[in-house]
């Protein structure tokens, strides 16, 4: 008899199985990478790079107040990487908090972020790049803003 209930239990099991990888067939690549590292973020919340990678998926699907709590996480992980304090600038430019991406910004420079050129051209940086704080930092680096 009690093969017969773990026989039955393997068929809901099979069932339940069967509709999880049709539901996981019908997903994008980046829905189905989203869900991977967020039980991975879940189950170990000090995993750095699980939390990068979380947080360009979430910037990428435009979930932008996610990516924010991403890279703050990540921001007190690794607090003297200088890529973790510009990926901070970038979210909280892409919520148009402006004094927070320049505080962020700054605090990359400080650690080391040197690519300027990224800082022209990321588009999640263009939020801040009328700003004139934001022009003023870059004259303070020695770097002449390019005319269109």
């Amino acid at each position: 008899m009690s093969n017969l209930n773990n026989s039955s239990t393997t068929k809901q099991n099979d069932t339940s199985a069967e509709m999880s990888l049709s539901e996981i067939i019908g997903r994008s690549q980046s829905d189905f990478e989203l869900d991977f590292y967020s039980r991975i973020a879940a189950r170990s919340p000090g995993y750095a790079n699980v939390l990068i990678q979380l947080g360009q998926l979430l910037t990428l699907k435009g979930r932008h107040e996610e990516a924010l709590e991403v890279d703050r996480r990540l921001s007190r992980i690794r607090p003297q990487e200088p890529q973790v304090a510009y990926n901070l600038a970038c979210s909280y430019s892409l919520l148009g908090r402006t004094n927070e991406a320049l505080g962020a910004l700054r605090r990359a420079i400080q650690l080391g972020y040197w690519d300027i050129d990224q800082m022209l051209v990321d588009p999640d940086l263009s939020g801040l790049h009328e700003v004139p704080e934001f022009q003023d930092l870059l004259h303070s680096l020695d770097f002449e803003i390019p005319e269109d």
